[in-house]
């Protein structure tokens, strides 16, 4: 029986324990195990184009949260849409929350044009002020027949 500790085992030790330390550090970098500093909102559209989930909430260009959930409202047939934004924005109830792409045929995210009113939506509130996607049919079609 040999007592010395091989090489390769001492290797193996420390890639296991750098392993273990990276997945904690990087797990609590991007939150991923803590939802408590998210706040949801709800939005309704007729239309809400090619958005899935997990695309952006963007305003200004910055982005302040992600689409979480897509269903189908059973009672008025509308899209409901549910974002997950940044804990620390107090969002103005007369925010507009609009359905933009990136670029011309890019990836659709959800624009919020910031409100100047002083009372500020609460978690799982549902949103007033919402723009539908407009499809770039609908743009040719009105342009051509109109």
């Amino acid at each position: 029986m040999n007592k010395r500790i091989s090489f390769e085992f001492i290797i193996g030790l420390i890639i296991l324990i750098v392993t273990l330390f990276s997945f904690i550090y990087f797990s609590l970098k991007i939150d991923y195990f803590d939802n408590s500093k998210k706040i949801n909102l709800n939005s309704q559209f007729f239309d809400i184009g090619g958005l899935t989930v997990g695309a952006d909430v963007k305003t200004k260009g910055v982005i302040i949260g992600e689409v979480t959930k897509i269903s189908l409202d059973r009672e008025s047939y509308m899209a409901l849409v549910k974002s997950s934004l940044n804990y620390n924005l107090k969002i103005p109830l007369d925010s507009e929350f609009k359905i933009a792409n990136n670029g011309f045929i890019g990836t659709p995210y959800i624009e919020v044009t910031i409100g100047k009113n002083e009372q500020y939506y609460q978690n799982n509130d549902l949103t007033e002020n919402n723009v539908d996607a407009v499809s770039l049919e609908e743009i040719i079609n009105s342009f051509i027949f109109n």
